[in-house]
């Protein structure tokens, strides 16, 4: 089933619609007040209601904290708060238990035993930039969505890296998502939930110590602001200062999120949130095959070395944002949904990576690549929705009907280029403290606006059937100016996706599923006639079941895919200056995954996926060849259990088992990156367990690649993967 594309379209009055949108949404907050108001005086002469009290459990709400590992409801997959046994399609779910346990420093690592994902452990925390989903490379500022918005466009080079401590939930759903998301990477799209505040007080405080000098400080407060709990705030915030396992680099970040919600109904909620955060050290520390996971007659290059002294080989980026989510139902038909956030990206890249070996006839000496990169951005994201739940006869609608907006405008400007005249050797280097100074040959302006109205159905049917539709229409425009040629480049794109799905909810707790999805990407540049280029487009056909044991704690998925990449851009061989789009790539494969706690202490998580890519069409070399990185298996298991009784109550001991399987390291296939089993580490101990005076304390310990594995991931050039490092922490709550 095609995906209609048109590359015609004008804009401004989307600009008008974005601004009337606005409006709509503050008058929606004006009417929910004032029929608040107008309630609380009806209701001042009346007595109270009875209040009831149990101890039963919350119902989990799908942006809420879960107690545990396993998730049972989203919004990623649809939009609207379902069971995710009745979303037809793949969708993983890493909670704040979760990450918590495993002291993940990225959103990459908290993935690590989540299906379809790829995820090396790097030694840097900046960027998300080496996850593959499915196959395929995600990028920053395509896949990557907060509270269901975009962070960002591919126009900013963004290196935004979310805060895990600032998450409730991690939130990947498998493959193409135009019809709810735009424009998007084919592997799948990762939405990260924040924090919100809680009527419920909390109070945390962690200082953590370990490998490489590190330090860190954490604290996570939340509580009701008055006495009825209409107001309620939360402010969650991280300090770090590290070393890394490569010379003369750093890992620093502050992390600053403040957030306040206004909840004056079980039928109103506003939620404000701002959020700072600054980073620096490296991305990646690039270096080439031969020496990392290829034979280099000097030896293997040593898993610390830097190409460069940290005055030109650091990074530092800043994030600031503010935004708020509304949500107010009218009755039991009719709500209205709106998310807004505005971010400012500010970001300096400077760079010494491995550009080729020089002269070509040795492997010690390089020729490096110096980048020295600054790029700021404004972008501005909106989500606007109705749905309404209704039944006719024996069907029972969700519908939800939405139009949504980004506006990103970024400048980048600097220097990239490769330096013949100043080289290094690996195995010997003498590090120049003096590089010449270079002039800007980079300086580009890029505006990315996209506007999108989307439809879709679910359909329950008799209590068993569950029918998933939903259509999106997409205008994306995006104009370009280099002001080092004076060249300007306008494009505008036009998109028509849909998805289907169906659930049959059996007997047990087993419901199969199929479904069908669409996702779109633009691209930049022409063809040698000019002709702008067309979007890239991805279609998948899904199959699987998922299984939810009657009354157990526990979520086993399965999934079978098929998913293409079409339009992919190539050289084109009779004008190498440009691209054609004769280029195609498949994904095959199988995804197991389970989450349960089916003894009382003992949270698990495993998964399993093999993963079969090819390079269908092109015209070159790459065709009939695997796409780089993607490993044809991968899996891993992580378990953490609570002794309940005896001496050892207060213990909680953890620990994790990674597998990722052999990879071809470049486009070409020439060479293969090595399999490598991980092992990870982990106990906390309530010290209360000691004395009275330890109340409230507990001790942690987490020990990463226990055995010290040295092992690379390849995208073309090679990074070493992290070697072992420990955290000690200790934690108040109170």
């Amino acid at each position: 089933m095609p995906i209609t594309t048109s590359t015609q379209g004008s804009f401004p009055f989307r600009q008008r619609l974005l601004v009337r949108s606005l409006q709509y949404g503050m008058l929606g907050l004006s009417l929910s007040g004032s029929a608040y108001a107008q309630q609380a005086s009806a209701d001042q002469n009346q007595s109270l209601p009875e209040v009831t009290v149990n101890s039963k459990k919350e119902q989990e709400k799908a942006t809420g904290p879960v107690q545990g590992y396993v998730a049972k409801r989203s919004a990623t997959g649809t939009k609207t708060d379902t069971p995710i046994t009745e979303t037809p399609m793949s969708l993983s779910v890493v909670t704040s238990d979760q990450i918590a346990a495993q002291q993940a420093r990225t959103v990459s690592e908290a993935l690590g035993f989540t299906s379809g994902v790829q995820a090396p452990t790097g030694a840097f925390a900046v960027t998300e930039s080496a996850l593959l989903l499915r196959g395929f490379p995600i990028n920053n500022g395509g896949s990557i969505y907060r509270d269901g918005t975009l962070t960002s466009s591919n126009a900013n080079y963004s290196r935004y890296a979310p805060e895990p401590y600032g998450l409730e939930r991690i939130e990947l759903l498998h493959g193409p998502a135009s019809v709810l998301f735009g424009q998007n990477q084919p592997g799948g799209v990762i939405n990260v939930v924040s924090k919100k505040p809680t009527t419920t007080p909390l109070h945390e405080l962690q200082v953590q110590v370990g490998s490489y000098n590190r330090k860190q400080v954490a604290g996570d407060f939340s509580g009701p602001i008055d006495d009825a709990g209409i107001w309620s705030y939360r402010i969650t915030g991280l300090v770090r200062d590290a070393k890394t396992q490569v010379d003369d680099t750093v890992d620093k970040r502050t992390f600053l999120s403040p957030a306040i919600t206004w909840r004056p109904s079980n039928r109103t909620e506003l939620t404000i949130r701002a959020e700072y955060q600054r980073t620096e050290g490296l991305s990646n520390n690039l270096l080439p095959a031969a020496g990392t996971v290829a034979y280099n007659p000097n030896g293997q290059i040593p898993t610390n070395r830097v190409l460069g002294l940290s005055r030109y080989n650091n990074e530092v980026y800043e994030n600031s944002a503010i935004g708020y989510q509304f949500e107010h139902r009218f009755d039991d038909v009719w709500s209205v949904r709106q998310n807004v956030r505005y971010s400012s990206y500010n970001g300096t890249r400077n760079n010494l990576r491995f550009g080729s070996f020089f002269p070509t006839t040795q492997l010690n000496t390089v020729a490096l690549q110096r980048w020295q990169l600054h790029t700021d951005a404004d972008t501005i994201t909106a989500d606007n929705q109705v749905q309404a739940d209704f039944t006719t006869s024996i069907l029972t609608h969700k519908v939800i009907a939405g139009v949504d907006y980004h506006r990103t405008a970024a400048n980048l400007r600097g220097y990239t280029g490769n330096i013949t005249t100043s080289t290094l050797s690996l195995f010997n280097p003498v590090y120049v403290n003096n590089l010449p100074a270079v002039a800007d040959n980079y300086n580009v302006r890029t505006v990315d606006d996209q506007f999108g109205a989307y439809l879709q159905d679910q359909i329950k049917i008799a209590q068993r059937w569950l029918l998933s539709a939903g259509v999106r229409r997409d205008w994306s425009d995006q104009t370009t100016q280099n002001y080092l040629s004076k060249a300007k480049t306008e494009r505008n794109d036009k998109a028509f996706t849909r998805n289907f799905g169906l659930v049959y909810q059996m007997d047990h707790g087993i419901s199969p599923y199929s479904s069908y999805s669409q996702s779109f990407t633009p691209v930049s540049g022409t063809t040698s006639q000019g002709v702008p280029l067309k979007p890239e487009q991805a279609k998948q056909y899904e199959v699987g079941v998922k299984y939810e044991p009657v009354g157990t704690n526990a979520l086993f998925t399965a999934a079978l895919f098929d998913l293409r990449r079409q339009n992919v851009t190539t050289t084109d061989l009779s004008n190498p200056t440009f691209s054609v789009q004769t280029g195609e790539a498949r994904s095959r494969g199988l995804e197991l995954e389970a989450k349960a706690s089916l003894v009382r202490g003992l949270n698990t998580t495993a998964s399993y996926s093999y993963t079969n890519t090819e390079v269908t069409s092109a015209n070159d070399a790459k065709l009939g060849k695997a796409l780089p990185g993607a490993a044809k298996h991968s899996g891993g298991v992580w378990a953490d259990y609570a002794f309940q009784n005896g001496a050892l109550v207060g213990l909680h001991v953890a620990g994790g088992v990674r597998y990722i399987g052999r990879s071809y390291g470049n486009a070409l296939n020439t060479f293969e990156t090595p399999s490598v089993t991980l092992i990870d580490f982990g106990a906390r101990y309530d010290l209360g367990q000691l004395s009275s005076a330890w109340r409230n304390f507990e001790l942690g310990l987490k020990i990463n690649n226990v055995a010290d594995r040295v092992y690379a991931f390849c995208y073309e050039n090679c990074e070493y993967g992290a070697r072992r490092a420990g955290i000690i922490s200790l934690t108040t709550r109170w």
